[in-house]
């Protein structure tokens, strides 16, 4: 009787513990909130929005700083190529997402042409095609080494 209470203590200790450390990263504590977040990344920042949190609290601070106004003409006009390159960045992504939503599509009308019969031996053929491309590569670096 005092192993299985012994047991029940030590499972809900470890419990406790697990918790308390699993709840430690959803804490508020310690956060930043006034720095900006883009999309999914909740709790880290890429370099174009740290440079440009940067870049607006130089200039924000531009006459604690002393910056004259030549240095606060060439933080506006870098901040400015930044943002917009993150924007064509964004763009291309974008893009390039819809390219290959579409390319699968394309894949999908493909299979849907062919038989069942016709799918199952095409699909052979290409695992038979990627075991050679594969073997191919193992060839080409046992020739090079």
């Amino acid at each position: 009787m005092r192993s299985v209470i012994g047991i029940c203590i030590a499972v809900c200790c470890a419990l406790v513990m697990v918790s308390s450390v699993a709840f430690a990263n959803e804490c508020p504590m310690g956060k930043n909130k006034a720095m900006p977040m883009r999309g999914k990344m909740s709790r880290e920042m890429d370099k174009d929005t740290i440079f440009c949190h940067k870049a607006s609290m130089a200039l924000a601070k531009a006459t604690e700083l002393g910056l004259s106004a030549d240095q606060i003409d060439k933080i506006k006009t870098l901040k400015f190529s930044v943002e917009k390159s993150v924007i064509k960045e964004d763009a291309d992504i974008k893009s390039l997402a819809l390219d290959i939503k579409e390319a699968i599509g394309a894949y999908i009308s493909l299979k849907k042409i062919l038989t069942p019969d016709q799918l199952k031996n095409f699909k052979g053929m290409c695992d038979a095609g990627m075991k050679g491309r594969h073997k191919e590569g193992k060839e080409k670096k046992g020739a090079v080494e």
